[in-house]
This record gives C-alpha cells, structure tokens and sequence, in this order.
C-alpha cells in the first residue's frame, strides 16, 4: 500500500514539531536546573588525626563543578583545585582539569577516543554555579592523588562519559578515600550532588 506524499509531509511535519518542542524544553530544563544551587557546598576530613593540626602532614584540595566554559555552560566542567579548602582567593590557586584537545572533537568524544589534555588554571571560566567539595587529608593520600594528573599526562586518551573530567576527579576523589557515585555518562554537577550525599556522613 503506497502512502500519499501529502500523509508522508505531514508525518514528517509532525515529527519535527515534536523534536522541536523536545529541544526547547531540554533547554529551558538545562537553563534552569544548573542555573540554580544545588545543594551546599561539603567539606570531608579525611585526616587520620583530625583533633591535633600538623602543617607538615596536613594537606587538602576541592574537587568542584561548574558551567562550561561557553556562552550555554553545556556540558559542565568537574576540575580540581589544590591546596584550597576554602573558595577565598581562588583566583591565586592551582587547579587542573582533564578536557579534549580541541573543542571540535567534543561531538566525536561520544563515541570514539580522541586526544585529551590536562588544562592548567581549569577554574578559569568555569564558575559559574560553582559548587564543590572540600578534603583535607594527610600528606601521602594527597601526593597519591597529585599523581593521577601525571597518568592523565602519560595517557591523553578522552572519552565523554568514560575517560573525561568526571573520570579525572572521581580517580583522585577515590584516592582521598570518599565515597563515589557511578560517574559514567554523568553531567558534572549532577556528579558533585552525588559525591556529596555519598560524603555528607563524614
């Protein structure tokens, strides 16, 4: 049975507008919901002596969240900033994010490998809804953890959803010894939410 052209116009006109309304309401939904806080921001002490300060032993770092560094913020970006428990004077701070080489591979990081690099000042347009998590942990815990961005060096494959920034911090968030949600094929933010209901009893 053949189909007049008109129905099959009309399928088709259908459809779009279909999409169409599906997209515009995915956007309104992304443009408010990562827009907004989230949650409070979480600091975990993961020092095996936390009632006796000791500056030579004592360390920490904030695994945090924000918006992309793009006029939309989308997908997000997780990064880690080093030697800050507090969000005071950030700009002065060290931070480091794992990123595709080139923005153009972004679309092709869905479904094959391309080449990553680990981006210095990552916090630098990326804190618009900032959120993040603070550790403070003890020296080799936190040198164990500097070294997963030697590996990520050594290793430039990126992935979106499977070796990506969220891979990055949730390696590094492992080694401090916090719990971590599943983070495959994760919004960034939506991972920091996780990580610090899994953390909040800490």
């Amino acid at each position: 049975m053949r189909i007049p052209i008109f129905k099959l116009a009309k399928i088709a006109c259908i459809l779009s507008l279909v999409a169409g309304f599906v997209f515009l309401t995915a956007s309104l939904w992304w443009g408010c919901v990562y827009r907004m806080p989230r949650s409070k921001p979480l600091v975990v002490d993961m020092r095996r002596d936390k009632v006796h300060a000791n500056p030579a032993n004592d360390r920490c770092f904030m695994i945090c969240a924000g918006l992309a560094n793009n006029p939309h913020g989308f997908p997000g970006h997780c990064y880690i900033i080093w030697d800050r428990y507090v969000p005071e004077r950030l700009e002065y701070a060290t931070s480091d994010g794992f990123v595709p080489g080139r923005m153009e591979d972004l679309i092709p990081s869905l479904y094959c490998d391309i080449r990553g690099i680990m981006a210095d000042n990552a916090l630098v347009g990326n804190m618009r809804s900032f959120d993040y998590v603070a550790v403070r942990l003890d020296r080799p815990l936190y040198e164990r953890a500097r070294a997963v961005r030697h590996q990520y060096v050594l290793n430039p494959i990126f992935h979106t959803g499977v070796r990506d920034c969220v891979a990055y911090v949730d390696e590094i968030a492992t080694i401090a010894g916090l719990q971590t949600p599943p983070r495959r094929f994760v919004y960034p933010l939506d991972y920091l939410v996780k990580l610090k209901s899994c953390n909040s009893s800490h």
